[in-house]
């Protein structure tokens, strides 16, 4: 068979790992060319940990306290726009109880299988971007934060993943690189971490050696339709036929889906990371720091820190106050780090996509036999890369 792949991030390119694996010709298309998207400035976190869908119980009254308040972790840039309407409703809708906890083992189950499929293919292609099992620590400084966090711990024992609840003497033991001033924390050693430049770099390589085609600065107009088929893309003048298409196009995916009469509620999440090149001294192990929300990743001998979820639109403007908010809440929690603002020109943004209800939108359009969406990952996008990439694969060979 010949797939189009709409979408060159994670998703698209580990969609096209598993078809191309399947023996398929595959064509991957993405409207920018490939050097910069949401996977590259990610924090690079492989979490078994978040198996809470972003829409569980509490996030509302959590989010109303501060939703308007543009340094906040979760923010909501005021504008009257009937699609976020919906989408903050069915928000809403979603974090019930008895939805939450459908929702946490079948996305465990995914993560997982994720992680495993993550190393499969670091041993299959060589170890081209950084992967370590190191696990991840989560920090907190409030009793609040405290108990919220072991309340996840003690889900997770439940459902049979080993975490380790740290006092402040046991969080000094294991962060070796520097000091945290922290009461303590949780280790989930399950988790993993890898550096998400090395490993766009590394799939587009071993893809491209593997046959593979990229049509790059390729922005989607059209579709050939007839009947329940996707006969063909179209971009510009030129028209693209397959057998079938993918739509792994992040926050842009509802844009495209909208030329096929579908509605899609997706909302593209801001986020703003920085990358601090060879800093005299960091952190050794990664980390997320509760109360600010804010992930601290080493990467080789590099150091990114990244948050915050901004619903702005596609608002291609940066929020100065946003990520200072990061850089300081960092400083909170490692006062003995030299870590500076950087300049603007050095703060990284993405827009993670999405869904309402927290869990990704795969599957296929009612419309259309041979047409597959994959998008709405949220902050689990590189994450559940590889496991959607084969789930996929399946519906496409069904």
């Amino acid at each position: 068979m010949k797939i189009n792949i709409i979408g060159g991030g994670i998703i698209g390119l580990f969609s096209a790992w598993s078809l191309r694996e399947a023996g398929h010709e595959v064509h991957v298309f993405d409207r920018s060319d490939l050097t910069d998207n949401c996977s590259y400035g990610n924090a690079g976190m492989i979490t078994p940990s978040h198996f809470v869908p972003l829409a569980a119980p509490g996030m509302v009254a959590q989010g109303l306290r501060r939703m308007f308040r543009d340094d906040s972790p979760f923010y909501v840039k005021p504008r009257f726009d009937g699609a976020l309407a919906q989408w903050l409703w069915r928000f809403y809708r979603s974090c019930s109880q008895k939805q939450t906890a459908a929702a946490m083992p079948v996305l465990l189950d995914f993560i997982l299988e994720s992680k495993k499929r993550y190393l499969e293919f670091n041993v299959k292609t060589g170890n081209g971007f950084q992967l370590e099992e190191r696990g991840i620590v989560i920090l907190f400084k409030t009793a609040k934060n405290e108990k919220d966090e072991l309340a996840v711990a003690e889900t997770a024992a439940r459902m049979g993943i080993e975490t380790k609840r740290l006092d402040r003497h046991a969080v000094g033991q294991l962060e070796t690189g520097t000091e945290v001033d922290v009461p303590g924390g949780v280790l989930w050693p399950c988790d993993a971490h890898l550096y998400p430049n090395l490993l766009m770099a590394h799939l587009i390589k071993i893809l491209k050696n593997n046959g593979v085609l990229f049509h790059l600065n390729k922005p989607i107009t059209g579709f050939e339709k007839k009947a329940r088929k996707i006969n063909a893309i179209i971009a510009g003048k030129e028209i693209y036929r397959a057998d079938a298409t993918v739509v792994a196009a992040g926050s842009w995916s509802a844009i495209l889906l909208k030329k096929l009469g579908a509605r899609l509620l997706l909302q593209g999440g801001k986020g703003y990371s920085m990358t601090f090149r060879q800093p005299k001294e960091r952190p050794r192990m990664p980390a997320i720091l509760s109360e600010a929300k804010v992930a601290v990743t080493p990467l080789g001998n590099d150091l990114r820190l990244g948050g915050t979820l901004e619903l702005s639109g596609l608002d291609f403007k940066i929020n100065i106050k946003r990520a200072r908010a990061i850089v300081s809440s960092f400083k909170e929690y490692y006062p003995r780090l030299e870590i500076n603002m950087p300049d603007k020109k050095n703060i990284w943004y993405g827009f993670r996509p999405c869904s309402p209800d927290g869990l990704p939108y795969i599957g296929r359009l009612k419309k259309y036999d041979n047409l597959i969406v994959a998008t709405g990952h949220a902050m689990l996008g590189l994450t559940l890369a590889p496991s959607t990439g084969a789930l996929v694969r399946d519906m496409i060979l069904e």
